[in-house]
């Protein structure tokens, strides 16, 4: 079986790859950087001439979609990376007759955006109100998924809520605390670290879970079509994480609040209902959130450079 991934490089990629090797699976990926595993290749998300060409080439019996982008100074980015590439990407596999095979297009938890708190758990069927350019951008993705699954297309639309694991983004707040925490353990830095608001809440998932329930979802039929929250349905809280990581250093470090740390806008709870997930593939998120943690430090230790 060969599978064609987008978004291989990035976090959440890496780990799919290493799956789906464990699997058997030929890897091939797309995108502008390559990746650690598999035959790339590297167009312009516009060319859609050369996805034809690339989908031919490849034969693909799986594609998982995670390409995008969650910053940037041009929000025309976020509609060309988070949208137009998927739209390319299903066409070409449309004109190179390729319309049975199972697309897993990667939304976020984003595309909900400010659900007050009396709402919780989000639910697929919570009404997403996005309030940036990138859960905007995801969303129309979904539309688009949304109705070429209705025409008979094979798609899975999954909404991570927030993944976290060894090599995630340092823009990340639980990365941004465990970075300063490796420094202080490498003797980098003093035992002091900066934090911002440590009273909101979300719903974590271990990197490992979400590429194993993707690639559950893709080969479950009654998933097809859906919009599947990937989540654990637990809030947890900021400042929770942050202890748990100062309590796995083993070190005394002093906690300093910096204004500059906070954001614009911070949703004060955010949190899934895995109701559906559980329905489609029997099983939810439960890797002991401690084991994650200490994954990541060790990371960023060294233990785990190979």
């Amino acid at each position: 079986m060969r599978a064609l991934v987008t978004g291989a490089s990035g976090f959440v990629g890496g780990h799919l790859l290493c799956l789906l090797q464990t699997e058997g699976l030929e890897i091939f990926t797309h995108g502008p950087e390559r990746a650690t595993l598999g035959k790339h290749f590297d167009s312009p998300v516009e060319d859609i001439i050369r996805l034809q060409e690339v989908i031919r080439e490849v034969q693909p019996d799986y594609i998982f979609h995670l390409a995008g982008v969650s910053s940037g100074p041009d929000y025309a980015l976020f509609y060309k990376v988070n949208t137009l590439y998927a739209a390319n990407l299903l066409r070409a596999l449309e004109l190179e007759g390729f319309t049975s095979c199972p697309v897993l297009l990667t939304g976020s938890a984003a595309e909900y955006g400010m659900v007050a708190q009396e709402e919780m758990p989000i639910t697929e069927k919570t009404i997403c109100q996005p309030y940036h350019h990138y859960g905007a951008s995801k969303l129309a993705q979904t539309h688009l998924g949304r109705i070429l699954a209705d025409a008979g297309r094979r798609i899975v639309l999954v909404r991570p809520f927030n993944i976290i694991g060894p090599g995630m983004g340092s823009h990340l707040s639980v990365q941004s605390f465990a970075l300063q925490i490796a420094q202080i353990m490498r003797g980098e830095h003093p035992p002091l670290l900066e934090v911002g608001n440590l009273s909101s809440s979300r719903d974590f998932v271990d990197v490992s879970e979400v590429v194993d329930i993707y690639w559950k979802l893709m080969r479950t039929p009654a998933a097809f079509g859906r919009v599947v929250n990937i989540c654990s349905g637990k809030p947890i809280k900021m400042s929770e994480i942050l202890s748990r990581l100062v309590h796995l250093s083993g070190r005394e470090i002093e906690i300093r609040v910096a204004a500059e740390r906070f954001k614009a806008l911070d949703v004060p709870v955010s949190y899934g209902d895995p109701s559906l997930l559980k329905a489609l593939i029997g099983t939810l998120p439960s890797r002991p959130l401690d084991d994650t943690l200490r994954d990541i430090l060790e990371f960023l230790l060294g233990a785990k450079d190979g």
